[in-house]
């Protein structure tokens, strides 16, 4: 028999507030996850280690390879930041390829040198000239991208450019052998036929850096002990926001579209703390081996889950000796709008066009 009982109006009216609330509630609780796509650059490690320290942080990482995967991500809307070098963010704005682009952080400060055998004795750009110079990305040659803006702008520092050296722009897990093997570069079809002799030297980002120093002194290749041999730091004088061993790298930047909308603002700040504390956590573990052991770890392991499929991986020790070295090194003590003069400067610099201020966003 149906039941015909019927509910009082008021009891109606109350159950479906109540749903509303509970609606409101989870939506509150649940907001929608910020979106960054990163390459495996040095910029994603504070993130791999927030994520791991922070399960329910709203962010999902979107691993890609190169630099334009990343773009195209961000300009069909699938990612709505990008961790990477400053300069590589700067030159998606001054491009035209994601002009709401905006730099809201600047946390990597060390890290890229030229590196070479101790018996070819270089010490500066110009020992380079006519010598085959290898510029290694994380997952590709990197031709136009982070590693080479850099590269490019240190040797116009020099009074030299990309004609005064036989370059090569291969992945880091190519390049590397190709110069502890002393193979001539031609060897590697990526780089140009008529480079028949060894690679002289190689540019390298941390912790690749130093992890090519580490496997030199096995003695198990040709070249015998390799070097850091040219910082790239110190070639930039005439700055005075930063030290002179340092440079603002990289750091995490942000759709316009994104930072105008007050719910996704908020995530924003949110994943930033996050990513910052995690940034001076690895810091602050460097006097502490156990503890950079278990970063480094956890850093290594976020890579092979992220992006082993690039064939990558950066085993913990040598992450570990990156940062115990000095040699790489997170800082989150410099507001950007303290540093945003001479920033903007470097940033121009390196890309070669001007810096709109619409560029530089400090998250209120």
């Amino acid at each position: 028999m149906m039941n015909t009982t019927r509910r009082p109006r008021g009891l109606k009216l109350a159950i479906l507030m109540l749903s509303l609330c509970g609606f409101w509630h989870i939506s509150q609780a649940d907001p929608l996850p910020l979106r960054i796509v990163s390459t495996p650059n040095p910029n994603v490690f504070p993130l791999l280690l927030a994520m791991s320290n922070q399960p329910q942080l709203p962010v999902t990482l979107l691993p890609v390879g190169t630099a334009g995967e990343a773009s195209t991500a961000l300009i069909n809307g699938s990612a709505d930041g990008l961790l990477s070098m400053t300069y590589t963010a700067a030159q998606m704005v001054t491009t035209g390829k994601v002009p709401d682009l905006a730099l809201v952080s600047v946390d990597f400060w060390n890290g890229f040198s030229v590196l070479a055998p101790q018996n070819a004795q270089i010490t500066s750009f110009t020992d380079l000239i006519n010598h085959g110079v290898l510029i290694a990305g994380p997952t590709s040659g990197g031709k136009g991208s982070g590693p080479d803006l850099i590269f490019q702008a240190a040797a116009r520092r020099a009074g030299l450019d990309a004609s005064s050296f036989a370059l090569c722009y291969l992945p880091v897990m190519q390049a590397v052998p190709l110069l502890l093997s002393q193979a001539p570069m031609n060897s590697n079809p990526a780089c140009n036929p008529a480079d028949s002799s060894a690679a002289t030297a190689i540019s390298l980002v941390e912790p690749a850096a130093t992890g090519l120093v580490l496997q030199s002194r096995s003695g198990d290749n040709a070249t015998g002990l390799v070097r850091k041999v040219i910082p790239l730091q110190p070639l930039f004088s005439g700055y005075t926001a930063w030290p002179s061993d340092e440079l603002p790298h990289g750091g995490l930047s942000i759709r316009g579209s994104v930072l105008n909308a007050a719910d996704s603002q908020q995530t924003s700040r949110r994943v930033l703390l996050a990513y910052e504390q995690a940034a001076a956590q690895i810091m602050a573990a460097k006097p502490h081996p156990l503890q950079l052991m278990r970063i480094a770890q956890t850093i290594s392991a976020g890579i092979t889950a992220y992006y082993g499929q690039y064939g990558l991986s950066i085993p913990a020790p040598v992450i570990f000796a990156a940062l115990e070295s000095g040699d790489f090194r997170y800082r989150t003590d410099r507001p950007l709008a303290a540093i945003e003069p001479d920033l903007n400067r470097f940033l121009a610099e390196v890309v070669g066009s001007p810096i709109p201020d619409s560029f530089f966003h400090p998250l209120p």
